[in-house]
């Protein structure tokens, strides 16, 4: 539903051009000349990726009733696959060295953080109280940093209609980091060496779920307080491009593209924080543990670095 609602939106603002087109006599159309609607040699071009829009107003019209916002950007960008999360802003920029060869970058940053409130139990009122029903709140965090860049060259074809079809290629790198962090309500103590801690993974998509571990022999049990890669994530390859642009005025087009793509990733290790009562020192003690080396490979496949839908913007620095 959501597909079809994206579709209707690109197509609504469509109309007006459509709307004036319908009033030419097709011998008018034939004789039109359109190649001043597209760029030319020193052109410059800003866009802006419709992807989010589309999703916003397609949830607004679709009756959605969870969190709606203008979160989802740039397609589906590789980060997606590693960190689970799309950038939060796509511009798009572009200079014609003639009519048909250009210089073409895409950028995409986000700075998403997320917390989740669950529950459980008060240990310590139900210590004092059996049928006590009072209860402590545990909290845990998400917090992400992810960014993609592209610069690549890019040919056109077609200017007898308002349509072009525009080919490229180039380069990528995109970065990304993902850190979970837990707070607890119920704390612990020598008598409570273990306390109740929510379980509860409901609403838990974005978030792992903490749970009990075993330490080592002088901390029986430890529970998660924080877990990230100690370092960035890193993607570098290179892409190709086919697409198409539809200007529905002079120097203003509508556009959408695929990409095809080879990426070297390289993941960081990564470790976590645990809590724990220590028996030998009588004191609650954190300890870090390394849980995933470093790895790397390579990946291939359609992943759309820059937006599946934008709108482009071309000027003229001397006109």
């Amino acid at each position: 539903m959501k597909k079809i609602l994206s579709i209707l939106l690109v197509a609504a603002m469509a109309v007006p051009a459509m709307a004036a087109r319908e009033k030419e006599t097709p011998e008018q159309r034939a004789q039109k000349d359109y190649s001043t609607w597209m760029p030319a040699e020193g052109d410059f071009s800003v866009g802006f990726a419709l992807d989010p829009l589309a999703t916003f107003v397609g949830n607004l019209l679709s009756g959605y009733t969870g969190q709606n916002s203008l979160d989802k950007l740039a397609g589906d960008p590789l980060l997606k696959k590693t960190i689970g999360a799309n950038p939060m802003v796509s511009v798009m920029g572009s200079y014609m060295f003639t009519d048909k060869l250009g210089l073409k970058a895409n950028i995409g940053l986000g700075l998403t953080s997320k917390a989740e409130n669950h529950y459980v139990l008060d240990d310590e009122a139900l210590y004092l109280d059996p049928l006590s029903k009072a209860k402590v709140v545990d909290s845990r965090k998400a917090n992400l940093t992810y960014g993609s860049i592209a610069v690549g060259v890019e040919y056109r074809v077609g200017k007898t209609r308002p349509v072009q079809g525009v080919f490229g290629g180039g380069v990528n790198y995109a970065f990304g980091q993902r850190t979970y962090r837990y707070n607890y309500g119920n704390a612990i103590t020598e008598m409570n060496q273990t306390p109740s801690i929510s379980t509860d993974a409901s609403t838990s998509t974005f978030i792992p779920t903490p749970t009990y571990s075993a330490a080592a022999g002088y901390m029986p049990n430890a529970r998660l307080v924080s877990s990230q890669a100690d370092k960035l994530i890193h993607m570098l390859g290179v892409y190709g491009s086919v697409g198409v642009e539809w200007f529905v005025a002079p120097k203003i087009a509508l556009g959408a593209n695929v990409n095809v793509g080879l990426y070297y990733e390289v993941n960081p290790s990564r470790s976590a924080i645990y809590e724990g009562w220590n028996i030998q020192t009588k004191q609650v003690e954190k300890f870090t543990e390394q849980v995933a080396p470093a790895s790397h490979g390579f990946h291939f496949g359609t992943d759309n670095i820059g937006a599946n839908l934008y709108i482009a913007f071309y000027f003229n620095k001397d006109k």
